[in-house]
């Protein structure tokens, strides 16, 4: 092998230019715990430009696979923005929040690429390459052969961290591809039952559930870094953070605000421009970064939310909490496989809600007790499992700092 100048680590997370809150956290999550255990690393930032060949040869797996209802999602954000001049100025707000957050925490510990030959050929500067969290082994990503670490040669140790494939199943016409990835990393680790039982069904390979990164830290860390956050609101409140379309639930919602007598602190238009957004909650909240968005919900009274960090969260800090499907029950091309996973692992089903008693369902208490026994033990498992995948050797010595 060439000789290079070479880093201990190397990690893959997704954090593209979004204002997704679980987005950035968990990649802050992540970069902490590497921290944490004192390793020296790299996050490796490829923004692939296609030629034309290319393009060519991937468009049918692309459209088959839902890059249309991407691109019309993109092009109805930008005309939504056109029309509606409020919402594009208070998303330009959040945006700019979340983006100053993003290069405060992950740019100056990032690597960049923007051709796929350099891409490999940097490969070579890391001990080990691994993915990160979130759903980056959806369909669309098995193009771009960079989340599934295809560039990665077999002579550099690869593995995952609560990778999550983002649906139920994988279309047929990618099992093959799929199958190719997943057989060449070296340890497999999966956000999601659903997502081991695809990894176990598919390759050669074995999977484990790991915690998602931001479970890797405790209560009290998280705590400490909110309170670099000076996001207060002085009156009792609900938190809603509710990324979905569906009005009955919104409905639920402002209906457990006059059941509580409380306030509705909401976050308006957080994928798109949203209808049943444009009057609901009482306190719209634009300017808040991925730290204030912990420190609010710190501070909540009660939790609603379809998000699976949102319910994360809400379980971290103790909350009261109901969370929605963002999509109906009986959608076959739902979501909801990780938020059943993660609500059956501590025990709190109940915190579903289906049947939209929202008042006396919220209000009941929890165990918490019980669920941080068994987030303990969780997250115990999780970071020895990290542990195993930065120790994976190859040619190269990787230390330990």
């Amino acid at each position: 092998m060439q000789s290079y100048n070479r880093k201990v680590g190397a990690v893959i997370i997704m954090h593209p230019n979004h204002n997704n809150y679980g987005t950035s956290l968990q990649g802050f999550a992540t970069i902490k715990i590497l921290e944490k255990l004192g390793y020296s690393f790299k996050i490796i930032r490829y923004s692939k430009k296609r030629v034309l060949k290319e393009i060519i040869a991937t468009f049918p797996g692309l459209i088959r696979s839902g890059a249309l209802k991407i691109l019309m999602t993109q092009l109805l954000k930008r005309l939504d923005k056109k029309i509606h001049k409020e919402y594009a100025s208070n998303v330009a707000i959040r945006t700019q929040v979340v983006n100053a957050f993003k290069a405060k925490y992950f740019d100056s510990i990032s690597d960049y690429y923007t051709r796929y030959v350099d891409l490999q050929k940097g490969a070579y500067n890391y001990d080990v390459i691994f993915v990160g969290s979130d759903q980056v082994w959806g369909p669309l990503s098995l193009y771009s052969r960079f989340y599934n670490l295809l560039f990665v040669d077999k002579s550099i140790p690869t593995f995952s961290y609560a990778s999550s494939f983002g649906v139920s199943k994988v279309f047929p016409w990618q099992i093959k591809e799929t199958k190719k990835y997943l057989d060449k990393i070296d340890l497999i680790g999966v956000r999601e039952k659903n997502g081991k039982e695809i990894v176990d069904s598919i390759s050669k390979n074995k999977a484990q559930v790991v915690a998602d990164p931001t479970m890797l830290l405790s209560l009290k860390e998280w705590t400490e870094y909110a309170a670099e956050s000076n996001a207060v609101i002085k009156e009792p409140y609900i938190l809603s953070y509710v990324l979905g379309s569906r009005k009955d639930v919104r409905d639920e919602i402002m209906k457990l605000g006059v059941a509580t007598g409380l306030k509705i602190l909401s976050f308006r238009h957080l994928d798109w421009y949203e209808p049943q957004d444009v009057n609901f909650g009482d306190i719209p909240v634009f300017n808040a970064d991925p730290l204030d968005f912990i420190k609010l919900l710190s501070n909540a009274e009660y939790i609603c939310t379809d998000s699976f960090h949102g319910t994360i969260f809400s379980i971290i800090f103790h909350k009261k909490f109901l969370t929605f499907y963002r999509q109906l029950p009986n959608k076959t091309t739902s979501t909801h496989s990780r938020i059943d996973s993660l609500l059956e692992l501590f025990n709190l089903k109940n915190r579903l809600s289906l049947n939209f008693d929202a008042y006396q369902q919220i209000i009941q208490e929890i165990d918490y007790e019980d669920v941080d026994d068994k987030l303990i033990k969780f997250r115990d498992n999780s970071i020895e499992f990290m542990k195993n995948g930065l120790k994976i050797k190859s040619n190269a010595n990787s230390t330990n700092k």
